[in-house]
């Protein structure tokens, strides 16, 4: 999530998926186990079942990026981290629409994976359903309903027969598709801010990094107050309050450059 590659360590696990070379730090083992630990009776079974969705959904997430990028001529590299994941690339184009294709590949790839989860489970006959406000949308027969909820609706399913994959599918889903709105948020350095910085510079270079900035520090705000108003997360709350200060000492430091 933020931009700081970490240092190479010992603990480092390396491979590559198709030509893109992964490294996965230490840390990020430690984060994603801390966020799976919902409580002290969370049964092994589903930390494990957290902790590879995760790998997967966020390295799906960072190749969309990388895969972008070396369409555009560069040479990737991806890097997992404590704060999340990193597409890195120093020689591929830096044009506004590159850079803004770029952006919106990462959260495209999760929710293409997402949907193409859910794709499946018509394609083996298993009901689906949306529930959005008063409206119900739904596809084949549901008998025992399982699903997740994500900002007010609610996408259901059969539930599957293995209980181990009815709950990995409801992390894939649920992480694929709460990561990639989330990194559409305006608030740098998310997608959205990265975004939201290459269009606010088009025809106004200057001023436009301090627009983007000013429109960051002021989504992470309201992000920070809903989750802890609306949601009662004090880890969201702390994050986006987080990135709401990160982008303010940005701006700051950003004005004392330009005078």
């Amino acid at each position: 999530m933020f931009l700081v590659e970490p240092p190479p360590s010992q603990g480092d696990l390396h491979f590559r998926v198709l030509g893109i070379p992964i490294r996965i730090h230490p840390y990020f083992w430690l984060v994603t186990l801390v966020l799976g630990l919902q409580g002290r009776s969370t049964p092994p079974g589903e930390i494990f079942m957290w902790i590879i969705a995760v790998v997967v959904s966020i390295v799906l997430h960072e190749l969309g990026h990388a895969f972008t990028q070396r369409h555009f001529g560069g040479r990737p590299r991806v890097v997992l981290y404590g704060m999340g994941g990193l597409a890195i690339c120093e020689d591929c184009d830096r044009s506004t629409r590159s850079q803004i294709l770029i952006s919106l590949a990462g959260p495209g790839a999760g929710f293409a994976f997402a949907l193409l989860l859910i794709v499946l489970l018509r394609v083996m006959g298993d009901g689906v359903g949306l529930i959005l406000g008063d409206v119900r949308i739904a596809s084949g027969q549901i008998v025992e309903p399982s699903g997740i909820s994500l900002l007010g609706t609610i996408l259901f399913w059969e539930q599957l027969v293995n209980p181990f994959a009815d709950q990995m599918l409801r992390n894939l889903l649920w992480i694929n598709i709460l990561w990639g709105l989330v990194n559409l948020l305006p608030i740098y350095p998310l997608d959205g801010g990265r975004i939201s910085r290459e269009v606010c510079q088009i025809g106004n270079p200057r001023g436009g990094v301090i627009l983007s900035l000013q429109i960051s520090m002021a989504a992470a705000i309201g992000m920070a107050i809903v989750g802890l108003v609306a949601w009662q997360s004090i880890f969201t709350t702390l994050m986006f309050g987080y990135l709401a200060y990160s982008s303010y000492q940005t701006l700051k430091a950003y004005r004392q450059h330009l005078w």
